[in-house]
C-alpha cells in the first residue's frame, strides 16, 4: 500500500477522501494495516510502526486502541456511516422503464477501454464493489441488476478527443484518466447514475453518426483485415493477428448479410421445461473457484454488450484495487451464487444472455456468426463447467473429443493420419468426414434443458436462465433473437 496508494500527495489525499466517504473500503484499509502491525495518521496519511508517533508541527500523533476493533488503526479518520439500501421492490411501471432502459443503451455503439488505468483502479473497485453489493442486497431488484449491467458502460467508455492537441499520446491518456475518474465519482454519488446514462445518450447523439460515417469511409480506403492485425499486433496478441491475416475476413453489414444471419437463427416456440423437481442442489462456489476463472480467461478476452472486460475485473481485484480485492471478490462471488441460483429476475434475462454478433466469411463466400457473449455470462459459466466438467467428461466418454478433453481435435487428426499410413497403403480405405449445416444453432432446447436437468441438475438453473427464453444477438445496429441453439 505504501508504494502504491500513499505514494504521492495526490495518492495520499485521494485515498484519505475514499476512506472518508466508504465504510467499506474504511475497514478494509484497517485490517490490512493491523495485519502488517502498521497504523495511518490521518493528517499526514503516513503508515507508522505501532509503537512510533507521526511527528507534526505542534503536536504528535500516537497510536491507541480505543474501541479495539480494527477501525483504531486509522488514526485520525472518521469512520463513515454505514449505507442503507432501499429494498422496497419496484413499481411495474419502474420495472419496464429500466428494461427499455437497459435496451436502448445496449442497442447504442458504444466502447469501453480495454484496461483500466491505474490511478483509476482503485475507485473503480470501490464503485463495483458497491453496485455487487446492491445486488445481494436486494436480489429482486431490476434496479440494481440494471446498473451492475450498465455500470462498465457509463464510467469506462472511450473518449474520443475532439482536437488535435487532445490526440497527442500524452493528453489522450490523461483526457481518459480524467474522464473515467468524473465518471465514478460522478456514480458513487445518490443521483450519478441517472446523471451518466442522462450524459451517455447525450455524447451518442451528438457524436455517434458522424463518426460512423467517417470510420466506414476509412474501411472502404483499408483493408480491414490489415487494420485487425496491427490492432492485435498493439495488443500483443501475435497469433491471433496471424489468424487475421488468413482469414477471409468479415462480411461487410448490409441487407444480405442480415437476411443470411437471420436465416442461421431460425425463430421456434419456446422450450418445454422438465416438469420433475431437481435432483441436487443448486452449485455454490467459493472465492478461490471464482479468481481462477475469472485469472483463465485469455489476454485480450473481448467484451460482450454490456463493455465489460475480462481485464476490467483484473484490474479491480489485483494491483492498484489490491486494498478492496478481498471484498471485491466476495461480492463477485456472491452474485455469481446468485445467478447459479437462478435469483436472477428473468426479465433481464435476455440481455445476460446478449451477445454481438459478427458474420464472418467463409471461403466459400457463406456466411459464419461468431458471438461474444458478456462476461459475467461467461464468468458464471466457466465456474459452473469447472465444477461439473469433470462429470461431463466421464459421461459423454469417447463419443466426442471437444468437452473437457485437452487437445481432442489434434488427437483425432494425429491418430487418423496413423491409422491411414498403417493400413491404407493398398488404397482399400475411405474415409468420410460430415459436416452439419447450421449444426450448432439447431439444437434443440428442449432436449438440451432435459438434459442437463438430468444430468447435471446443480447448474441446472443457470441453463435454464439462459436458454428457457430468446437471447439477444445485436448485428450493427440491428438485433435478432436467438430462440435455438
Amino acid at each position: 500500500m505504501q508504494s502504491t496508494h500513499l505514494k504521492t500527495e495526490c495518492r495520499r489525499l485521494s485515498l484519505k477522501g475514499a476512506i472518508s466517504k466508504d465504510l467499506d473500503l474504511f475497514l478494509d484499509v484497517a485490517e490490512v494495516l493491523r495485519a502488517g502491525g502498521k497504523w495511518l495518521c490521518g493528517k499526514c496519511m503516513v503508515m507508522q510502526a505501532l509503537s512510533r508517533g507521526c511527528k507534526h508541527d505542534n503536536e504528535v500523533v500516537l497510536f491507541a486502541i480505543n474501541s479495539g476493533d480494527v477501525e483504531d488503526f486509522n488514526v485520525g479518520i472518521r469512520k463513515p456511516c454505514q449505507v442503507v439500501v432501499d429494498t422496497n421492490p419496484r413499481h411495474p411501471a419502474g420495472l419496464a422503464g429500466k428494461v427499455n432502459l437497459l435496451e436502448h443503451v445496449f442497442s447504442l455503439p458504444i466502447q469501453t477501454v480495454k484496461s483500466i488505468p491505474p490511478s483509476c483502479r482503485l475507485l473503480f473497485a470501490q464503485v463495483l464493489t458497491g453496485a455487487l453489493r446492491k445486488v445481494v442486497t436486494s436480489p429482486g431488484s431490476v434496479d440494481n441488476w440494471v446498473q451492475l449491467l450498465l455500470l462498465p458502460r457509463c464510467t469506462l467508455r472511450v473518449v474520443r478527443p475532439s482536437s488535435r492537441q487532445e490526440r497527442r499520446s500524452g493528453n489522450r491518456k490523461s483526457l481518459q484518466c480524467s474522464n473515467i475518474l468524473r465518471a465514478l465519482t460522478v456514480w458513487k454519488d445518490g443521483s450519478g447514475f441517472d446523471d451518466l446514462v442522462s450524459s451517455l445518450l447525450d455524447s451518442v447523439e451528438e457524436t455517434g453518426a458522424p463518426k460512423g460515417e467517417c470510420r466506414r469511409e476509412e474501411d472502404k480506403e483499408r483493408d480491414a483485415n490489415i487494420k485487425q492485425c496491427l490492432r492485435k499486433v498493439r495488443d500483443g496478441h501475435f497469433t491471433a493477428a496471424v489468424k487475421v491475416l488468413c482469414s477471409s475476413g468479415v462480411a461487410p453489414l448490409g441487407d444480405s448479410t442480415l437476411k443470411a444471419l437471420i436465416d442461421k437463427h431460425p425463430v421456434v416456440p419456446p422450450p418445454s421445461l422438465p416438469p420433475n423437481p431437481l435432483a441436487q442442489p443448486t452449485l455454490v462456489v467459493d472465492g478461490e473457484c471464482v479468481l481462477k476463472c475469472i485469472r483463465s480467461f485469455p489476454k485480450g478476452t473481448s467484451c460482450g454488450r454490456d463493455g465489460m472486460r475480462a481485464q476490467h475485473l483484473l484490474d479491480a481485484v489485483g494491483g492498484e484495487g489490491s486494498t478492496t480485492s478481498s471484498g471485491l471478490l466476495a461480492s463477485i462471488t456472491e452474485v455469481v451464487n446468485l445467478w447459479l441460483g437462478g435469483s436472477c429476475p428473468k426479465v433481464l434475462a435476455e440481455f445476460v444472455a446478449s451477445a454481438p454478433l459478427t458474420p464472418l466469411l467463409k471461403p466459400d463466400k457463406g456466411i459464419r456468426p461468431i458471438a461474444v457473449g458478456g462476461i459475467w455470462r461467461r464468468l458464471v459459466s466457466k465456474v459452473a463447467m469447472k465444477k461439473v466438467g469433470k462429470e461431463m467428461t466421464q459421461y459423454l466418454g469417447d463419443h466426442q473429443f471437444g468437452v473437457g478433453v485437452p487437445n481432442g481435435a489434434e488427437a483425432v487428426l494425429h491418430s487418423t493420419n496413423r491409422f491411414l499410413n498403417s493400413f491404407h497403403a493398398d488404397g482399400s480405405l475411405a474415409l468420410l468426414t460430415v459436416d452439419f449445416s447450421n449444426a450448432f444453432n439447431m439444437v434443440d432446447r428442449t432436449t438440451f434443458l432435459q438434459e442437463v436437468h438430468q444430468r447435471c441438475p446443480s447448474i441446472y438453473r443457470w441453463v435454464q436462465f439462459l436458454y428457457a427464453q430468446p437471447a439477444r444477438l445485436y448485428v450493427g445496429n440491428e438485433c435478432i433473437g436467438a430462440t435455438t441453439g
